[in-house]
């Protein structure tokens, strides 16, 4: 059976799980490094390539069009972060609300309690008590892992966007030239350029690839913490159950365990 003390000791080992989860302690340290950003990040709509046209370049967008392909797919709706985030921490909430009540209840009526009895029905209560914080701290912990994972998706989104400013920026005035001296060479100055507008974009993807590399290793890292959570939910459960079970027996075997059967003290005759 479950003791009270496991039970106690996965609470705590909860609590620093979602500490480590809100934290971001599972971040990559490339990634930790990088500025955060709002959350509203996520529903941009901006195109960085759409300064290509502006500069009268927009051939070569098709070209390097492969550099956005990541933003659309780490795009969307800061509500389906920010809406089961709030839904699991009015859960924690809740469900911390339900524990520290039943605590005080306990408590209060069990005050002159003594004997076998009330260390039993004690060592029952705390179980209890424990074990809903711990349902607890598992759905604060979710809260934050959502919440987190989410900012730094965006964060991500940032950092692409900037990467692919940051290649349209050096590509513009290569391009601007090109076209200047077209007349001139008869296009073989824009031809000369393409290659070389293509090079900037390429050596920029592979480091907007290196940037989601970082964020698959460090959903891993979290993924990895959320399955500890599950770990050690498992050890509430049991000593849950064996409250269930206990409290399934038969009158003789089981110790009084409800205020309302309140038993004689242990110093009465």
């Amino acid at each position: 059976m479950t003791t009270a003390v496991e039970v106690g000791t996965a609470l705590a080992n909860l609590r620093v799980t979602r500490d480590s989860v809100g934290g971001k302690e599972w971040l990559s340290a490339d990634l930790s490094g990088e500025t955060a950003v709002s959350l509203d990040m996520l529903g941009s709509t901006a195109s960085p390539l759409s300064a290509l046209s502006s500069a009268g370049c927009d051939f070569l967008t098709p070209m390097i069009s492969f550099l956005e392909e990541p933003l659309g797919q780490l795009r969307g709706e800061p509500a389906s972060v920010s809406a089961p985030s709030g839904e699991h921490e009015r859960v924690s909430r809740s469900a911390n609300s339900v524990a520290d009540d039943y605590g005080s209840t306990a408590e209060n009526e069990t005050s002159e309690w003594s004997g076998d009895a009330e260390q039993d029905y004690t060592a029952t209560a705390t179980k209890l008590v424990d074990g809903m914080k711990a349902v607890a701290e598992s759905a604060a912990t979710n809260a934050k892992a959502i919440a987190a994972a989410g900012e730094v998706v965006a964060q991500v989104v940032d950092i692409v966007t900037r990467l692919i400013t940051e290649a349209v920026g050096k590509i513009v005035p290569i391009m601007t030239r090109a076209i200047a001296a077209a007349p001139a060479t008869f296009g073989a100055s824009i031809a000369e350029a393409i290659p070389e507008c293509v090079a900037i974009a390429v050596d920029h993807g592979g480091r907007i690839a290196a940037k989601l590399g970082e964020l698959l290793a460090s959903g891993e890292n979290l993924v990895k913490l959320l399955e500890g959570v599950a770990g050690v939910l498992d050890v509430v459960e049991k000593g849950l159950d064996a409250i269930g079970e206990s409290s399934g027996a038969e009158p003789s075997s089981k110790p009084a365990s409800a205020p309302e059967t309140k038993p004689r003290n242990s110093g009465e005759n």
